[in-house]
């Protein structure tokens, strides 16, 4: 049974991490998505794509190496070390991936901007042009 509890203490250590970076960030992303995918539905798709990752990539690292397996459980501060290092390193790989994917889409969005800029800009000389 303290196997149990313990593997439970290291789920809910590491959700509740999640918990916070996704409600963190929730409200800037959807933002940011919203500008950079066009649509307010299609940006909800990857806020929520972008929220279960931020849950399952840390969830998977404390689960693969949990010591809860382990014949001689460690004692409680080193377990809560070993918990609290796996769930962060796990966001931050999860942050890394989806912040190196929002990164390489702005430069392509900004490029999209100022080139319209430019046509709107042709657009108006040549009108003036035929005066």
């Amino acid at each position: 049974m303290e196997h149990v509890a313990i593997f439970g203490m290291e789920v809910a250590l590491c959700s509740s991490m999640s918990l916070a970076l996704v409600r963190l960030l929730k409200s800037q992303l959807r933002n940011i998505l919203e500008e950079i995918c066009g649509s307010a539905t299609r940006a909800e798709f990857w806020v929520i794509f972008t929220q279960l990752m931020l849950f399952i990539s840390p969830l998977l690292i404390v689960t693969f190496f949990t010591k809860t397996a382990d014949r001689v459980i460690p004692n409680p501060v080193t377990l809560l070390q070993e918990t609290l290092f796996r769930s962060l390193l796990g966001d931050f790989i999860a942050l890394s991936m989806i912040g190196y994917v929002i990164w390489t889409a702005i430069p392509r969005l900004t490029q999209k901007r100022s080139h319209s800029t430019q046509e709107e800009q042709t657009l108006k000389e040549g009108g003036r042009s035929h005066e």
